[in-house]
């Protein structure tokens, strides 16, 4: 059983004014040093955004490139500090360590009933295989954080937090919705508009930690995986770069290798709405997060996360406009012209998630294997 990170890596109470009152600053494992194998994503540097339209295009093409191989870039010159970002990870892992058990259990997601994720998620809720369960925590709130209970631990400080997820939707989301649409040849506000911010959908943003407390049976039992290769379900997903080597993604050889830190930066995705957008042009990509190496074990990954949902009434089918699709023949991923909106889509992927029969099976290494959600098949990868 591994020992909580403020016992190996020291934990500081922050209360130095009436805001910061409680606030738990949570101290990340240094990087490893150990020879593991790192994908080799692009980097686009998004602080070139003001030097105009060719500068913007040449972006795009690194886009492009990433978008068509591993479904994964990461993002720099984004404009939100390193420091800012750690804040926000200090607040959710106050959250997710402060917040008392009886008001976790009274916010409660249960998102195989509501397929939304708000609230907490607690420990031990994903079916793994072999009857062993998940050592992850959540805590998961949408941008307008006006229509969910907010933990008492997070009041303290919900001005700021939801004026970061604003900003990061509308400046740097929508610049890289803008670069989508730059690739594909297509007017550069199509996908912003399949966005709006004002107008609901189920995106949200993310507190989680992963626990390193899987006994060493358990461990075997699930292969050293803490959670399965998969695709997120939304147009795109952004992780804020931490030093454990965790996530890992597949490449088409059905190779795994982990994500090399970018201090400071979002490890960007592709998921499986962009994938029908572009006819399977644009990879959702495949990932999973597996043990990190042994100089950094025992210690928790804590993070922050933002799912980007469409609007609630898109449907998100071939972009037909676009010349790129049309000179590459791109056609339509739904069958008999089936389409299928965000909202509908997104519940019913959600409500399975961690909670389908998929979840417990055991499946060789690379193994593809599709689960039917909504009439739509998706895909998981062992």
């Amino acid at each position: 059983m591994a020992t909580n990170q403020a016992n190996l890596s020291g934990r500081e109470e922050n209360g130095n004014n009436a805001t910061d009152k409680g606030l738990v600053h949570f101290i990340p494992v240094a990087e490893s040093k150990m020879d593991v194998p790192y994908a080799d994503l692009s980097i686009i540097d998004i602080s070139r955004w003001s030097e105009g339209l060719d500068v913007q295009k040449s972006l795009a093409d690194q886009l492009y490139e990433a978008m068509t191989t591993d479904g994964f870039f990461v993002l720099t010159g984004f404009g939100i500090s390193e420091q800012e970002i750690q804040r926000q990870v200090d607040i959710g892992y106050t959250v997710l360590e402060k917040t008392p058990f009886d008001e976790k259990k009274e916010l409660d997601s249960h998102t195989d009933k509501t397929g939304v994720y708000r609230g907490f998620k607690p420990r031990q809720y994903y079916e793994m295989e072999n009857g062993v369960k998940d050592q992850i925590e959540q805590f998961n709130w949408q941008r307008e954080m006006e229509d969910q209970p907010i933990p008492s631990t997070l009041k303290p400080f919900e001005k700021e937090t939801k004026s970061f997820c604003e900003k990061i939707h509308k400046d740097v989301l929508y610049k890289v919705y803008q670069l989508f649409a730059l690739a594909l040849e297509l007017p550069i506000n199509t996908f912003v508009d399949f966005h709006k911010y004002e107008e609901h959908d189920d995106s949200w943003f993310r507190y989680m930690a992963y626990y390193d407390e899987f006994s060493p049976e358990d461990e075997e039992k699930v292969g050293h995986v803490w959670l399965k290769g998969h695709q997120d379900h939304g147009a795109v997903t952004m992780v804020f770069s931490q030093p454990m080597a965790s996530l890992q993604v597949r490449d088409d050889e059905g190779n795994w290798k982990y994500t090399r830190h970018v201090p400071g930066g979002i490890i960007v995705n592709c998921g499986i709405m962009m994938e029908w957008w572009t006819g399977g042009l644009f990879k959702a990509a495949n990932h999973r997060v597996y043990e990190p190496p042994k100089d950094q074990r025992n210690h928790i990954r804590c993070g922050l996360f933002y799912f980007s949902i469409p609007n609630n009434d898109v449907k998100p089918d071939l972009l037909k406009d676009s010349p790129v699709l049309r000179k590459l023949n791109r056609e339509s991923m739904f069958k008999d012209g089936k389409t299928i909106d965000a909202k509908t889509f997104s519940r019913a992927r959600v409500s399975k998630v961690g909670k389908s029969d998929i979840y417990k099976s055991n499946w060789g290494k690379g193994e593809r294997l599709v689960e039917v959600i909504a009439g739509v098949e998706v895909p998981h990868f062992g």
